[in-house]
């Protein structure tokens, strides 16, 4: 005679669904609990050297220039927001606020413009791959001989810069003479400016042709 044995069914309560390993309410165990921790824990220890790379080199100059843009021109008087007040007030600041968001509004559209009739002229007309070649053909130079052929045209020794020695020889008769800023504006306490009487400013000292003169904020 053969017996057939059938699988018994895991233990229930009040005819409900079996009940989990880890407990009777259903949560994770306290083994599942410990294996999340610790990879929280690892997860930490690897976010921490970019988050305090990110602190010391992002979040820290940004709040401390924000700090020291409260202080006055030599640095110990804290005056709040005064030179935020006299700066928006000034109507060169405001001009150039003025350009700045004009350039964010039609740069952005004006390229976007620009890139997608590219795309068309490139791919959907007849002499597509003639206008390929006139767009591409400048890019046969290199960026890094571009880059070169420039700095040497704009280089400051005369015997070497192409453009810096036509500058100079024809404005070689204004060696010994102060800088004119016509349309700045001296911080206060500044004293590498004197203000003339027509309201512009000039440099305190002389400058000559490929000097460096030291300004504060203007």
């Amino acid at each position: 005679m053969s017996a057939t044995t059938s699988a018994v069914p895991p233990a229930t309560t009040s005819g409900g669904p079996p009940r989990p390993p880890g407990g009777t309410s259903g949560r994770p165990g306290a083994p599942a609990r410990r294996a999340v921790r610790r990879r929280r824990r690892i997860a930490a220890l690897f976010l921490f050297p970019a988050l305090l790379l990110l602190g010391a080199l992002v979040a820290y100059p940004i709040v401390f220039s924000v700090i020291r843009s409260m202080y006055d021109a030599s640095g110990d008087t804290f005056v709040g927001v005064g030179n935020y007040t006299t700066m928006f007030q000034d109507p060169a600041t405001l001009r150039a606020i003025r350009n700045s968001a004009v350039w964010v509004v039609f740069a952005p559209a004006l390229l976007t413009g620009l890139g997608l009739v590219l795309a068309v002229l490139t791919e959907k007309i007849r002499w597509k791959t003639a206008f390929k070649l006139l767009m591409f053909m400048p890019m046969a130079i290199s960026f890094l001989a571009a880059g070169i052929i420039f700095r040497l045209a704009y280089e400051q020794d005369p015997q070497r810069g192409v453009l810096n020695a036509v500058t100079v020889g024809i404005h070689d008769s204004v060696q010994g003479e102060s800088v004119s800023f016509p349309t700045a504006k001296a911080r206060l306490g500044d004293k590498l400016l004197t203000k003339r009487p027509d309201g512009g400013y000039r440099t305190a000292r002389s400058a000559a042709p490929g000097h460096t003169v030291n300004l504060g904020l203007v």
